[in-house]
């Protein structure tokens, strides 16, 4: 954790970390965020800043694409030549 304060630079690599979550009303979703360090002119942290996306539908229709690509796969491979 202390380097990741010191350099800002984590094992994920990437912009987009994702998450579950869950709504005042109880119900699940799907976050994406992305966070950054905030440094003074002198480069000490002086905190952070993120934002997050509820990306719930988003994944819900990549899910049922990937499944009706696999039962068309399924479909082809089925088919005499």
């Amino acid at each position: 954790m202390a380097g990741v304060m010191a350099t800002g630079e984590t094992k994920y690599k990437t912009g987009l970390l994702s998450s579950p979550g869950i709504r005042k009303d109880g119900s699940r979703i799907s976050l994406e965020f992305s966070m950054v360090l905030l440094h003074d002119e002198a480069g000490q942290m002086l905190g952070c800043a993120s934002i997050m996306r509820d990306v719930t539908e988003r994944w819900k229709k990549e899910k049922e694409l990937k499944e009706r690509l696999t039962v068309c796969e399924t479909k082809l491979a089925e088919t005499p030549a």
